[in-house]
């Protein structure tokens, strides 16, 4: 327990010194002056006008749940995670989430009382079960919103050919629905039984934009927002756009190539420490037994453990970058 606890106030406090005194190590969020352009152009579409975000567009769907699965969403904190469940492609699936985020609540809560954690363990238990879900749903969504930036240059591609072949945008996005692979036709399809149940295309599309939210979907649905206000030769536009999206996609794989080394630099540096002490551990296990019995030894093994993870937090801070 005391090791924990300082691991965690070892990491938490070199976190801070560090970035307190290397600032310019920390990468700038870069996204912001993206997204503050972006909402400038929202103000020229009456939809984004009347949303404002996207989480009240999701808020509006909450509104059409069922009422139990509004009860538990409802809860303090637990609106998040029903967005990163939506944003996840659970959103048929949010009972069965409640259910088993409330059978984890009981089940670590119980775990960490037979570990001995004692009265603490109705702190951790809570924390574990509501934090490992919402890490969980964060890299589902991750991966999830990659799959369908990468197939979305195509996308654009089949809708520029519809265009151009005298369809609307509607059938057009009508075929994407139909003849893209995952997650690409299951969102399109939801636009499209949007629009058909009477939403404005504008509306539908904006939806998606906070569902997949992705710096290229918000720009497909400014420009076809836009474009439907103001007319225009929406071939052009979306196969401008097309090349622009590739071209993006061309630069997030070459800085991907650029950061394996430092992707390599930080799996060696997390992994050694916990290898050399397993190693260690099995060949002379009397060598390390003060780490745990003496009461010094946990402050350095918890000094230890803290550093580690404060290694791990600086390392993917310096490769995490955004374009």
């Amino acid at each position: 327990m005391e090791i924990l606890l300082f691991a965690i106030g070892v990491g938490i406090i070199g976190y801070v010194a560090f970035v307190f005194l290397f600032p310019k190590a920390i990468p700038e969020d870069g996204s912001r002056r993206t997204k503050s352009a972006l909402n400038e152009l929202y103000e020229t579409s009456k939809t984004i006008q009347e949303t404002g975000g996207g989480g009240g567009i999701l808020r509006d769907e909450f509104t059409e749940e069922a009422p139990h699965v509004k009860m538990f969403y409802s809860l303090p904190g637990m609106n998040k995670v029903y967005i990163l469940a939506v944003q996840a492609g659970y959103q048929k699936h949010l009972a069965v989430i409640a259910v088993s985020m409330i059978a984890a609540l009981f089940l670590l809560t119980g775990l960490f009382f037979k570990l001995g954690f004692g009265p603490m363990s109705l702190l951790f238990g809570p924390l574990a079960a509501y934090f490992v879900p919402k890490k969980l749903f964060r890299r589902k969504v991750r991966k999830r919103n990659e799959q369908f930036i990468s197939l979305f240059p195509d996308v654009l591609d089949m809708i520029v050919r519809s265009v151009r072949s005298g369809f609307p945008i509607t059938a057009a996005l009508k075929m994407v629905a139909e003849n893209m692979e995952p997650p690409v036709s299951t969102e399109f399809q939801q636009v499209v039984n949007e629009i058909a149940a009477g939403r404005s295309m504008s509306e539908a599309l904006t939806r998606l934009a906070h569902r997949i939210n992705e710096q290229d979907i918000n720009f497909f649905v400014v420009v076809l927002n836009v474009q439907q206000e103001t007319g225009g030769n929406l071939a052009e536009v979306v196969s401008n756009l097309s090349g622009i999206i590739r071209k993006r996609k061309q630069l997030r794989l070459k800085i991907k190539a650029m950061t394996s080394e430092g992707r390599a630099t930080a799996l060696i540096l997390g992994a050694l420490p916990f290898l050399i002490f397993f190693v260690l551990y099995i060949i002379q296990r009397d060598y390390l037994a003060p780490l745990w019995e003496d009461p010094k030894g946990k402050f350095i093994l918890g000094g230890a453990l803290g550093m580690v993870a404060l290694c791990m937090i600086i390392v993917n801070n310096m490769i995490d970058i955004d374009i």
